[in-house]
């Protein structure tokens, strides 16, 4: 898993407001291009949120299970860009932070052992 952070002032407008958006999809794909993709399975899912100063959620989304090149295209973009719109509703002088949490389902996949034979679902009863 892979954890990210950006403060957040009030209410970033305009060339800010893009400024976040585009640091937060190019930390998504930093961290995606670290990641094991054992026998072809490269999905991730991504969480965002913001935080107040004490660390408590005001907001919070997930966008499921995704592909990577959602983050290429205009696609994930619009997903961060949508989740700052959603912030919009929390009051500006709350907003402290916006969070990140990526998991690769590949580097789940790859630690379980899936991929090598070391893993083998429960039997049934």
């Amino acid at each position: 898993m892979h954890e990210g952070r950006w403060p957040i002032a009030g209410s970033p407008g305009g060339h800010a407001r893009q400024e976040l958006v585009d640091a937060i999809v190019a930390w998504v794909r930093e961290a995606m291009s670290g990641m094991r993709r054992p026998n072809g399975v490269d999905h991730v899912m991504l969480a965002l949120g913001c935080r107040d100063a004490e660390g408590r959620v005001l907001c919070s989304n997930t966008f499921g299970i995704a592909r990577p090149a959602a983050f290429y295209s205009g696609e994930g973009t619009e997903w961060v860009a949508a989740f700052l719109d959603d912030v919009e509703a929390v009051p500006a002088a709350r907003r402290h932070e916006i969070v990140a949490a990526l998991i690769s389902v590949g580097d789940l996949v790859y630690q379980l052992g899936v991929e090598s034979g070391r893993w083998a679902p429960p039997r049934a009863a």
